[in-house]
């Protein structure tokens, strides 16, 4: 089956990629912000060096992977960049402990196609084929296995790192539980983690199928009645993830067609049948995947919003690779209109105020400049300790905004005017933001909205911990 990549109009691998982040796909036209300087460290040692270098220079180092942050965290404009690309390899995979070792750089979708060979998986991974290991855990990880299993930062037991003076240390759950959870979802501001250790799952990823529970509904009451309620107690479902879509008609001034899906997915009795059903579907999907991206630009913004169908109607019949990388083989995110991505995570017990809020904000927005197009709400649930402090079987939701644009209308002031409101709904639901995707520039409110806050005082008997003043983009660091 064709597997296409999220963009087929720019490469990762380019030195002109080094100038920009994820926003380029909100904004094609914005100028790149190049380094200055670029460090490609194969060690942890290296990277040891490359931060003493640094520290010596009075450069403020910035750490990048494959640059899926936003929120300026990977483009250090002129300035300083050390990128891990080349830091990874597998380190080991140990079946009596069940856990993988890798280097920082290693990307996860390549992991999960050797532990496969294994009969292993990740529990928790991103659905885009460049997610590194150490970006994931630098921003938190969430996919629609974490109603069971969490964030992908719930699944790392320990951490090789460089602090931020350029010493090199360990911690795991037992030994530096503290300084362990104050790296992850860090953001890069207390040190370059250059190994990590995941638990794994034994797990086959390919060839067991599951039932897609779906339910589908153009009412918004219905659809919040039904998700809620899924979000809250999915039962024995092994992965769920809903969808809400709001696209404006052409030529019907103001006027839009709206549709919702849930979807929990089942363990389900294997047959030829369904297996045909399974193959039938995704391969058609796959179709549109391979074309998204490659067509002028008319039959792209087609091709887009049929790839969104797909999505609503999802396969009755899929394996877990297939949901959990279900978006990134139907959907191009660079065909179509420009589209933005802001992540919410809130208690379930906000879910359905906190989403009339946000959903409201951004129909408010297009009603008052036309800066959106299609509004389109992803929904997950989130069982995180890393979330909930350690408070067993709280729940949380996650709700992403994916905002299609006018870029040209889509002014720095909109855009502020938009984050700033639903910064505001968050923080007034109990909520927290995901600060990979554009946050508030804020320093008292982005700590009141970033998830690593409660974790940030500096850990006991860890003197060669240093606490980092924030600079403009959120850390001295950055994310892979």
């Amino acid at each position: 089956m064709y597997l296409p990549s999220s963009h087929e109009t720019f490469s990762h691998d380019s030195l002109s990629n080094l100038g920009f982040d994820w926003s380029r796909v909100a904004d094609p036209d914005d100028p790149p912000k190049p380094p200055l300087k670029v460090y490609l460290p194969q060690t942890t040692e290296e990277v040891a060096r490359v931060v003493r270098e640094a520290r010596q220079c009075g450069d403020a180092l910035v750490v990048r992977g494959f640059g899926h942050s936003s929120n300026n965290l990977v483009t250090p404009d002129r300035g300083v960049l050390l990128l891990t690309q080349q830091m990874n390899r597998i380190i080991e995979v140990n079946e009596r402990a069940m856990t993988a070792t890798v280097q920082c750089g290693m990307p996860l979708l390549a992991l999960d196609e050797h532990l496969a060979e294994h009969g292993l998986g990740l529990s928790v991974i991103g659905d885009h084929e460049h997610i590194t290991a150490a970006g994931f855990a630098s921003v938190g990880g969430i996919s629609p296995s974490s109603l069971r299993y969490g964030m992908f930062v719930d699944t790392v037991t320990a951490v090789e790192y460089v602090d931020n003076d350029g010493n090199i240390a360990r911690c795991d759950r037992v030994h530096g539980r503290d300084e362990l959870m104050r790296l992850l979802c860090g953001l890069g501001r207390y040190g370059v983690i250059t190994e990590l250790t995941i638990a794994v799952i034994r797990v086959d990823k390919y060839h067991t199928l599951y039932a897609n529970h779906r339910h589908i509904t153009p009412s918004l009451n219905d659809f919040l009645a039904y998700s809620a309620k899924h979000i809250r107690d999915p039962g024995d479902a092994a992965l769920g993830r809903g969808i809400w879509a709001d696209v404006l008609v052409p030529g019907m001034a103001g006027a839009s067609l709206t549709l919702g899906q849930f979807c929990s997915y089942h363990t389900a009795a294997q047959n030829p049948v369904k297996w045909l059903l399974n193959r039938f579907e995704y391969g058609y999907q796959g179709l549109l995947g391979y074309f998204g991206g490659r067509l002028p630009k008319a039959l792209d913004d087609f091709v887009k919003y049929l790839g969104m169908g797909c999505i609503i109607f999802s396969p009755l019949y899929a394996t877990q690779k297939q949901v959990e990388r279900f978006s990134d083989q139907v959907l191009d995110a660079t065909s179509g209109d420009p589209s933005r991505w802001l992540v919410v995570l809130a208690p379930v017990d906000r879910y359905e105020t906190l989403f009339h809020q946000l959903y409201e904000i951004c129909r408010t927005e297009r009603r008052r400049t036309g800066a959106i197009t299609f509004i389109a709400v992803y929904v997950k649930s989130v069982l995180s300790d890393y979330l909930s402090g350690g408070e067993p079987n709280r729940r949380y939701c996650e709700v992403l905004l994916e905002l299609g644009l006018h870029p040209e209308r889509m002014t720095a002031n909109a855009l502020k005017r938009l984050v700033g409101r639903i910064d505001d709904a968050t923080l007034a639901n109990g909520g927290l933001r995901y600060l990979h995707s554009l946050a508030s520039d804020d320093p008292a409110k982005r700590e009141r909205l970033d998830p690593n806050s409660r974790y940030q005082r500096a850990p006991q008997g860890n003197g060669h911990l240093r606490r980092v003043k924030l600079d403009a983009r959120g850390g001295t660091g950055g994310t892979s």
